[in-house]
């Protein structure tokens, strides 16, 4: 049976044994090399031409890739001098405020150059044009397949990172269930005005229970502490009778025992009722509850996706031996993510050993019950978790969580990072949010930052993976298969910033390999 390997955006592979290697080119340029006499052959996968000058090199950047497959070829067998190139370009895909206007006319012309410097002669120049394509290069025979994808657009985008396109819903009936008559005339307004119709409103379970019937919402938004029934209870019987996905609604006031209890029967997010009614808090809540509820409406819509076919058997790292050797101590390791993510931080925190650099975590929807959650993680694990204050020193075998309502940035003190928590209207709808933790992290310790980013709803996160792979840290994310939310995780590896795809149970472990590597 034939090898088969699947590209990633922004990475590189070659091969001595006859193997197809495929990716599917968005805006971004492959270049394929070839020798005839020894048959070796490799393809890369880029996206911009180059980066900054103060940027640490990756093969995001053709400037880097195209050169270190040049390398690739040699190392495994191939002459420099014998070496012939074919370059293909996707589309007009990617949009100009994520990856700039007319790179892929730019991203051509630059391998062309690129390839002229090396006197590597060019046997096929092949723009697409406006859509995404697939292409298939044989490394033994130098065959190069190049289709064009169904959609892919500015106007109709497709996904490249290589995994199933996902969808967001969009249009959503909500049912509002809380015990609080002015609490369900504020979700009612602010879901109405952003575009979500609201089939109903409930005071207590029993109203809720005939509601569910009768208007059939998409999502319920659902009140942890109600008279007749708690809301925790009546999520148990909706569970075991009529499942739907639920957005739990507490107070600061509520248990985070029951708020956990709430994630383990299946509530897919949580959101803490406005302690005031400031038009500034109330626009923050507004925002973070309209995405919590489409996250939510989303559920049903991914587990359909999930039931279909793969578009490509994709093979990721199956042991977790780090493919990015380290280039200088690993001073902190960072983590995001938020809908979903709890029991990949889990696995994460209990895969740990004692030894473990300073871990800061920032996730929304833990946030919200993050006492209950830490007294969960102690039990089995190696590392103690806290609750992060203002100015903690980072120490070994300590994880921090950034507490709600807060964002956490890494800052450097005369001792090593240091913990700076703040208050502030949410980033990227999330609250605590990744991508203010990985920036500060990035921008503090540079190539001695590990980030990780587990699934979420939206993108939080990946523009700050973006950040710690420009400063050269190492940037890894979970497995999107795997991932009940995996929008962030394939955004990031759409845009070449995943070093590493993961599954939870080898993240701990490759971790410490990383953090175990000398120095180069």
């Amino acid at each position: 049976m034939m090898n088969t390997h699947y590209l990633f955006p922004g990475k590189l592979a070659a091969f001595k044994e006859e193997t197809v290697i495929s990716t599917l080119l968005g805006s971004c340029v492959a270049v394929a090399l070839h020798d005839p006499t020894t048959r070796i052959g490799g393809l890369n996968h880029y996206l911009l031409a180059d980066g900054m000058p103060d940027e640490r090199e990756n093969t995001r950047y053709g400037a880097h890739a195209i050169p270190l497959l040049i390398e690739e070829c040699v190392h495994l067998g191939a002459n420099r001098g014998r070496l012939q190139a074919k370059i293909y370009g996707g589309g007009n895909v990617i949009s100009v405020s994520q990856i700039g206007e007319g790179i892929g006319k730019r991203n051509i012309e630059f391998a062309e150059k690129i390839l002229r410097d090396h006197g590597i002669p060019i046997l096929e120049r092949n723009v697409a044009g406006e859509s995404a394509r697939t292409i298939k290069m044989n490394t033994a025979t130098f065959e190069v397949l190049h289709n064009s994808s169904q959609g892919g657009s500015v106007d109709k985008p497709v996904d490249v990172s290589g995994f199933r396109p996902l969808a967001v819903a969009k249009s959503v009936k909500v049912l509002v269930v809380d015990d609080s008559a002015t609490v369900r005339t504020l979700f009612t307004n602010i879901f109405t005005k952003s575009g979500l119709e609201v089939v109903g409103s409930a005071a207590d379970a029993y109203q809720a229970r005939e509601m569910i019937l009768s208007k059939k919402p998409d999502v319920l938004t659902l009140d942890i502490e109600m008279p007749k029934m708690s809301g925790v209870m009546f999520l148990e019987k909706l569970m075991k009778h009529h499942p739907i996905p639920v957005v739990m609604v507490s107070s600061l006031a509520s248990t985070g025992e029951a708020a956990m209890k709430s994630l383990e029967l299946g509530a897919v997010e949580f959101v803490h009722k406005p302690s005031q009614f400031d038009p500034a808090v109330l626009k923050d809540l507004a925002g973070m509850l309209v995405d919590k509820v489409r996250a939510a409406a989303s559920v049903n819509i991914l587990k359909k996706l999930k039931e279909t076919p793969a578009p490509q058997e994709i093979k990721t790292t199956t042991f977790a031996t780090p493919t990015r050797r380290r280039a200088a101590e690993l001073k902190v390791v960072v983590l995001g993510g938020n809908a979903g993510s709890a029991e990949a931080l889990e696995k994460f925190v209990k895969g740990l050993a004692a030894d473990t650099p300073p871990v800061v975590v920032a996730c929304s929807t833990v946030a919200n019950f993050v006492t209950a959650f830490i007294s969960k993680l102690k039990v089995g694990s190696k590392v103690t978790p806290v609750v992060g204050k203002d100015g903690d020193f980072l120490r070994m075998g300590h994880v921090y969580f950034v507490p709600a309502e807060h964002h956490g940035k890494i800052v450097t003190g005369p001792q090593g990072p240091v913990l700076n928590l703040s208050k502030g209207a949410p980033v990227s709808s999330q609250l605590p949010s990744a991508n203010v933790l990985f920036n500060s992290a990035a921008q503090s310790y540079g190539q001695g930052v590990y980030a990780l980013l587990l699934g979420g709803f939206g993108t939080d996160g990946v523009d700050g993976l973006v950040e710690v792979q420009k400063r050269g840290g190492a940037s890894v994310v979970q497995h999107p298969e795997e991932a009940q939310f995996p929008y962030a995780p394939q955004k990031a590896i759409e845009l070449g910033v995943a070093d590493e795809i993961l599954k939870a149970d080898m993240l701990a472990h490759h971790l410490m390999q990383y953090r175990n590597q000398n120095l180069y």
